[in-house]
């Protein structure tokens, strides 16, 4: 995803579509999006029989019916972009293998998903989507004001953070506007004693261990020291990283958070790295985005996704 060019959009007919359709035509216009996707799926488009007794069945297909709702409002969204395209499918079959599927065939660069807070809904599908996808997912808080101006990154100096880090790099390249916050959580290792130092005295060299690296990440990426920030925040052992992270994302004013997916394919599924796992337990109005590998080894994928 060096750049975003084609968006997919997963809608399930609720309140939440606003939403995704609003935060979709916005993200479109700020970074010229070429084509935007949205899809809705049913497990079955077919009514039982039984339920059509004494009704007059519709001229018009399920699909296409769906279809037209949707671009009633998809529609008057995009219609002053027109440099972005969008598109309306409406599939049958398991929504997590349907949205694979066409986000593979469609080359997609990112899906944004909902993310119920007090609507109906379990949230489930788009977690299984994040797990189970080569695509990075944007999870957009239902009701969410679209506004982009400062994006916290949860920086760790592994290899998946520097890789989230580098590509919101590249889409501040074309907002001039935006301020990064790279958020870096450490601990103070309980074995400092056994060194005579004090807490206070070891606390001082994690957090300049964390220097020395974010030093190292701008030498790497030189536009850091105009377009961003490190903050440090120490984690006591009581503390959930999940909701430390949320907490100082907020703290920072965050209108996106970014955090990098470890990918594990060996075990036939993706698994998240235990801070973005712990992050998604916890409901907050903050939009979040889970920057995948997209050149993982992908056997499981293709396998789910054969016929």
């Amino acid at each position: 995803m060096d750049t975003i060019n084609r968006l997919m959009v997963g809608l399930d007919l609720t309140a939440m579509d606003d939403t995704l359709i609003t935060y979709a035509a916005f993200l479109s216009q700020e970074l010229q999006v070429e084509k935007v996707y949205f899809i809705h799926v049913e497990k079955s488009l077919e009514v039982p029989g039984e339920l059509l007794h004494g009704i007059e069945p519709k001229k018009v297909p399920a699909d296409e019916g769906i279809r037209g709702v949707m671009m009633t409002k998809v529609g008057p969204a995009f219609a002053g972009l027109p440099q972005t395209e969008a598109e309306v499918l409406v599939e049958e079959g398991t929504p997590v293998k349907e949205l694979l599927h066409w986000a593979n065939v469609k080359n997609i660069d990112m899906i944004l998903m909902g993310r119920k807070l007090r609507m109906r809904g379990s949230g489930v599908l788009p977690q299984k989507l994040l797990r189970t996808s080569r695509v990075s997912v944007l999870f957009v808080p239902e009701n969410m004001v679209p506004k982009l101006q400062r994006v916290v990154v949860s920086v760790d100096f592994s290899a998946y953070s520097e890789m989230a880090l580098e590509r919101v790099l590249k889409v501040a390249a074309v907002l001039p506007h935006l301020h990064v916050v790279c958020l870096h959580a450490y601990q103070v290792p309980t074995g400092y004693r056994t060194l005579g130092m004090t807490y206070e005295a070891f606390d001082e060299r994690m957090r300049g261990f964390a220097q020395e690296k974010y030093d190292k990440l701008l030498h790497h990426f030189p536009e850091l020291s105009e377009r961003a920030e490190l903050v440090l925040v120490r984690q006591e052992d009581e503390d959930d990283i999940g909701e430390l992270v949320v907490l100082e994302a907020k703290r920072a004013r965050a209108d996106l958070l970014v955090m990098g997916a470890k990918g594990m394919s060996a075990a036939a599924l993706f698994v998240l790295g235990s801070v973005t796992e712990k992050v998604l337990r916890h409901d907050m109005d903050i939009p979040l985005l889970v920057v995948k590998k997209r050149d993982e080894d992908m056997g499981f994928l293709d396998a789910l996704l054969s016929p």
